[in-house]
């Protein structure tokens, strides 16, 4: 079993330009400035706030007015979100559509992020006044240093601007099937607004939070645009239905490597029955969204040589909304970088990827073991 280190495989040839740039964009820096350290993965929280301390000017007025949009958002979309108006309101103000199947034969790269619930909720109680009927978070200022003082949700930002094309009044992100939900991701999303009335309360409470900061956010990047989502729900029923097993395994037969990019409770985690080499990638468990900065050049920069090297690559991850940027970033780098011959695949699972250890992995997995075992394993010898 092989672990990630900084002895993996050389970055494509332009890499270093590349980041530099996306880090200039995001942060207002010099090229020149925009290096990342070679520190080790505990550091990486202390490189990125070092990086984020320098940004220029630019950057905090941008930070400044697109905070100050978002908060209007979230106080002008509150009131319209309500029991009764909810299911109207979400399908005028977001698509969502089931995931296509990723098992075909391959046309190209595939690439499924999602953003969840949580995130949501989460800057609904960052940048609005308490809501307590529809204000899950408590505890904002937490949020707040994850996201905000960190730079990260400037990052995202930008990265999904770069995957992003206006239709009309439609917003899409070709070659990309960008997926949320507004609850856990046990239910399809069409399920969770039909059912709406019938959960509980505190259930509610998550539907209506997420709803408001998914929309708000969306429209403060993109104003008066309909985004175009998938379904959110994919990796959690697809352990149920065995969808997310079939797809894995096509993509995987297609492939040349796999490689996780996953917390410490994952490392070493393989898909069984895949007769190709497979790796981890680490992240932080608790911090990968204030080490945004570090974390994406490094793992990018292992995923891109390793994608370089073997022409076809299958990436599964859980780490949380980072994934997200990951993402986003690896799919535009790569249409820069490589040749089109490559193919990268590219899936989000999110909790799912707890059911091969459900002891060590969040709530969810040790509510919901979905045949974790059948799927994934740590000695697959």
């Amino acid at each position: 079993m092989t672990t990630f280190a900084d002895t993996g495989p050389p970055a494509p040839a332009g890499f270093e330009a590349l980041f530099a740039e996306f880090l200039t964009e995001v942060l207002d820096i010099p090229p020149a400035a925009a290096r990342v350290g070679r520190v080790p993965l505990e550091a990486w929280p202390a490189e990125t706030a070092r990086l984020v301390a320098a940004a220029g000017q630019g950057y905090w007025r941008r930070r400044q007015a697109r905070e100050a949009r978002l908060a209007a958002a979230l106080a002008a979309t509150a009131p319209l979100v309500t029991p009764a108006s909810l299911r109207l309101f979400a399908s005028e103000r977001i698509a969502v559509e089931p995931m296509p199947n990723p098992a075909a034969p391959d046309e190209g790269d595939s690439c499924y992020i999602k953003i969840n619930h949580g995130f949501w909720e989460q800057l609904y109680a960052v940048f609005a006044s308490p809501d307590p009927a529809r204000m899950r978070v408590t505890n904002p200022e937490r949020f707040r240093g994850q996201y905000v003082r960190s730079g990260f949700i400037d990052a995202l930002a930008a990265a999904l601007g770069r995957v992003a094309r206006v239709e009309g009044t439609q917003l899409e992100f070709p070659g990309i099937d960008l997926a949320v939900s507004l609850a856990s991701g046990t239910h399809d999303h069409s399920d969770v607004l039909a059912g709406f009335a019938a959960r509980s309360p505190a259930e509610q409470k998550i539907v209506l939070g997420a709803a408001i900061g998914l929309t708000s956010w969306w429209e403060t990047l993109f104003p008066g645009h309909r985004p175009a989502f998938r379904d959110g729900s994919f990796p959690k029923r697809g352990l149920a239905t065995g969808r997310l097993r079939e797809t894995l395994a096509a993509v995987a037969a297609r492939s040349a490597r796999i490689v996780f990019v996953v917390p410490p409770h994952l490392a070493g985690v393989q898909l069984i029955d895949a007769a190709i080499p497979q790796e981890t990638v680490p992240v932080p468990a608790a911090t990968v969204h204030e080490s945004w900065v570090a974390c994406l050049e490094a793992t990018s920069r292992h995923l891109l040589g390793r994608l370089a090297e073997d022409g076809h690559l299958l990436v599964i991850t859980q780490s949380a909304v980072f994934s997200a940027l990951l993402g986003c970033f690896l799919m535009a780098a790569k249409r820069r970088l490589l040749p089109p011959a490559s193919r990268l695949a590219y899936f989000d699972l999110g909790q799912a990827l707890d059911v091969a250890a459900p002891a060590a992995g969040g709530l969810w997995s040790r509510r919901h073991p979905i045949g974790g075992g059948e799927l994934f394993c740590f000695d697959c010898s």
